[in-house]
């Protein structure tokens, strides 16, 4: 899949941003990375298994933890419909990696976030942003405070009805809160 000129720019900009701080590149085979879920990986290197949050991002959790609890009591949504959200979302996120190739991971190995997770920015091997992917396609979301590109990359996924826009639009209105156009 080709990247569109939208999508290069957001990747350029979080690729700016990203690098402002301690940014390292790793070459990660696919065998090396696990989905944890829509936006969070699990990867293997040197010293072990690191846990990686997709930097600018945010997708529905696939299972019951703190964050699903807070999501459910602010949507109202049921845990059968808030879960499957999650599970549609890290489906999408396990389908960007294809067998045998190999993923470049910028992150800072140093600054993990309050749930130990260290931030990062995974690039397909023709050097398309996953994490814009995982927007442009409408299953996560751009954090409050990053680039406005990627803010209008959801604003359209959205208007599209792309990925859960699509499949489930009111459900992701609800859990998506701030973070919609609406």
């Amino acid at each position: 899949m080709e990247m569109k000129p939208l999508a290069r720019l957001i990747a350029v900009g979080l690729l700016f941003w990203f690098t402002q701080g301690r940014a390292e590149t790793l070459t990660l085979s696919v065998d090396a990375i696990k989905v944890e879920d829509g936006d969070t990986l699990k990867v293997t290197v040197a010293v072990g298994i690191k846990r990686v949050q997709l930097i600018g991002i945010d997708a529905p959790e696939d299972t019951e933890n703190p964050k699903f609890a807070a999501d459910r009591k602010r949507t109202g949504l049921s845990q059968e419909t808030l879960l499957s959200l999650g599970i549609i979302a890290t489906g999408h996120l396990k389908k960007q990696l294809a067998a045998g190739d190999e993923y470049q991971l910028r992150w800072e190995s140093d600054k993990p976030d309050k749930y130990g997770r260290l931030p990062g920015e995974l690039f397909t091997p023709s050097g398309v942003s996953i994490n814009t992917r995982m927007v442009e396609e409408g299953y996560a979301v751009a954090l409050p405070g990053v680039s406005s590109t990627l803010q209008s990359v959801q604003r359209q996924a959205e208007s599209d009805h792309r990925g859960l826009w699509g499949l489930l639009a009111k459900p992701t209105r609800l859990w998506a809160g701030s973070y919609s156009s609406d």
